[in-house]
């Protein structure tokens, strides 16, 4: 019921920040120099993850949930449902709210109650951020500093290998002993990188 609320209430909250896609670029590139990662992994993962929406929110849930949050969709935030194709009793709930003021106050609440979420260009899981944080996550700046900082968290952890440092950007630390995510990041980054050498 208080999310019902609150989302609500948001259909009476105009506008407040946007991000163009060329800031976005710029910001892929600056971000991937200074905490020196490839600009290209960091790009291919936005890609997938966000696909370049800055209050992109996503987590995974149980089908009740699932309905329950599709349901609570207004005109100014976009709910996806869908089961979660790696877990069959899984569901995946992606929330693209019109600003990030709106952004800002599901992902309180979304903590508040327990929920682990995914936020902003790079998807940044909230076991990456503190509640403290919530007000700057969605800033592109902010999220993809805490991304290349989880990936290259990731590429010493996994001894330097590509593909295990993909697939924890993803995963987290466990072993997988399938590689979903890296081949999906693989097939984004050929597509993309292919196109842009011809």
């Amino acid at each position: 019921m208080k999310f019902k609320i609150i989302f609500l209430l948001m259909l009476f909250v105009k506008t407040i920040y946007a991000y163009t896609y060329e800031e976005i670029i710029y910001t892929i590139a600056d971000v991937a120099k200074k905490q020196a990662v490839s600009s290209g992994i960091l790009y291919t993962i936005v890609k997938i993850e966000s696909n370049f929406n800055p209050f992109a929110i996503s987590f995974l849930t149980n089908k009740e949930n699932a309905i329950y949050f599709k349901n609570l969709e207004t005109k100014n935030i976009s709910i996806k449902a869908s089961p979660y194709s790696l877990n069959k009793n899984k569901w995946i709930v992606s929330i693209s709210p019109i600003n990030e003021e709106y952004a800002k106050e599901i992902t309180k609440l979304l903590v508040k109650n327990g929920f682990n979420i995914d936020v902003g260009l790079g998807q940044l899981n909230s076991f990456n951020f503190k509640d403290n944080e919530i007000d700057m996550v969605f800033n592109p700046t902010y999220n993809l500093t805490k991304c290349a900082k989880v990936l290259r968290k990731c590429y010493k952890a996994k001894n330097k290998d590509i593909q295990k440092t993909i697939e924890c950007y993803n995963y987290g630390m466990r072993n997988r002993n399938s590689n979903p995510y890296y081949k999906r990041f693989y097939k984004h980054y050929m597509e993309e990188f292919k196109k842009r050498a011809k």
